[in-house]
């Protein structure tokens, strides 16, 4: 990172630390807010989610909660990597990929689990996900089934979606036809869709049908954290992270924008 983008950053994080929304819910907040997670952390941000009353934001090897503001309630170190989580009845899921990513390996050297925390941050199970060979890496959870996506070595042409039912039985691997880099980095659903965030030049969005069939694809950055908050299929409300290095801290910060996704594009008003 060069001087003048270091001095960008942190003109941004002095800004965006200011803001207070005092939200009543997510879905109220009008496009363009702002949420600033208090704090920075060791690794960058990798995901987000919520239970309606809490933001759970995933920093690789630290969960944080905070209120709807940003304001830090908890914050307990974590085996590194976790990645982008979901919250399900009444619990957090939390993927982590152990052992070798992004590379070909067999099952019997898969370490990648879902772990699952409470309101508290306190571990309270965990599931061996064995068919995500190449790093668990995101998970959601739709009409009683599991899905995670993970790491991916390069030079495939393809990305996966493992499914798994409430019990994290394996049930099947979804294909879908498209190259990225390091495979599926976020996952989300919201107005009949799946939002899958994957890096690339530049990093993009693709958004499926329920059988992972591809709908579209926007070439906007939803790689390290998505919170769906409502809306239309023509007309989609989401709270999307954004990754910032503090120089002066010397650690990651991780900031929430709400979006609207219209005729094709992701906007800020």
């Amino acid at each position: 990172m060069n001087c003048r983008t270091e001095i960008i950053c942190l003109l941004l994080a002095v800004v965006w630390a200011a803001v207070n929304l005092s939200a009543a819910s997510l879905a109220e907040l009008p496009v363009g807010s702002v949420i600033a997670c208090e704090g920075s952390y060791g690794d960058h941000i990798q995901g987000m989610a919520t239970d309606g009353e809490a933001i759970y934001w995933s920093f690789a090897s630290t969960l944080v909660k905070t209120d709807l503001n940003g304001k830090v309630l908890k914050s307990v170190p974590v085996p590194y990597h976790c990645g982008d989580p979901c919250w399900a009845d009444g619990a957090l899921y939390v993927p982590y990929g152990g052992g070798s990513w992004n590379r070909e390996i067999g099952d019997a050297e898969s370490r990648n689990f879902i772990r699952v925390y409470n309101a508290e941050l306190e571990l309270t199970g965990e599931h061996h996900v064995p068919e995500v060979v190449y790093g668990a890496g995101c998970i959601e959870f739709r009409s009683g089934k599991f899905y995670v996506g993970g790491g991916l070595p390069d030079g495939k042409g393809e990305n996966y979606i493992y499914e798994y039912d409430a019990k994290f039985r394996f049930v099947k691997r979804h294909v879908i036809p498209v190259s990225s880099h390091l495979g599926v980095q976020t996952i989300k659903y919201a107005a009949g869709s799946f939002w899958l965030g994957c890096y690339g030049k530049p990093n993009f969005c693709i958004r499926t049908d329920e059988q992972f069939r591809i709908r579209e694809r926007y070439d906007y950055a939803t790689t390290v954290g998505v919170i769906p908050l409502g809306g239309t299929a023509d007309r989609v409300k989401l709270l999307v992270a954004w990754h910032i290095f503090d120089p002066q801290a010397k650690g990651n910060r991780a900031r929430a924008v709400v979006l609207e996704v219209t005729d094709g594009v992701f906007r800020k008003k």
